[in-house]
């Protein structure tokens, strides 16, 4: 794409100094696409269980799914040993196919950990623990600071007061 715009923007400079009009050009950049979510060319149980684990921890990001994902990134990392294994007790063609699932899997595997991370940034952004007093609780604290603000504001004032008179 870089290519082809290169010589575009300089023949646009080239005939916009050849008049004695300043002409305005223009160049329109395709919006960016978004990237995909990671799809395994490789379909297990493993891989499928991870990726609902992960749409379901970005939908409500807490540590219950959290724990899902890591079990989920459990079970496929066994998966993925079973493979070597195989591949090592393996030839030939049998080997090749083996070896070719292995890299798919761990291709899926590490781009899965990418947006596993990712969601675990954007979730854990703004999350607060819920205040888990009562009404009567909140409102009682909150009548105590002002208590406690004006009897401060009180010593203070008797204090500036004390000070003049001497």
């Amino acid at each position: 794409m870089i290519r082809h715009l290169v010589p575009a923007l300089a023949l646009s400079i080239l005939f916009s100094g050849a008049s004695c009009e300043r002409k305005v050009v223009v160049v329109e950049v395709p919006a960016a696409t978004p990237i995909p979510e990671p799809v395994s060319r490789t379909k297990t149980l493993e891989t499928g269980r991870l990726g609902s684990a992960i749409d379901e921890y970005e939908r409500q990001p807490t540590a219950v799914h959290s724990a899902e994902v890591d079990k989920a990134f459990a079970d496929l990392d066994g998966e993925l040993a079973e493979l070597r294994e195989y591949i090592a007790k393996h030839d030939g063609e049998e080997q090749a196919k083996a070896a070719a699932k292995l890299a798919n899997m761990q291709n899926y595997r590490a781009e899965e950990k990418v947006r596993f991370t990712a969601a675990q940034a954007k979730g854990s952004v703004g999350i607060r623990e819920p205040d888990a007093r009562t009404g009567a609780e909140k409102v009682g604290d909150s009548a105590r600071k002002v208590g406690n603000g004006i009897e401060d504001a009180a010593k203070k004032a008797g204090d500036a007061i004390k000070d003049i008179g001497r």
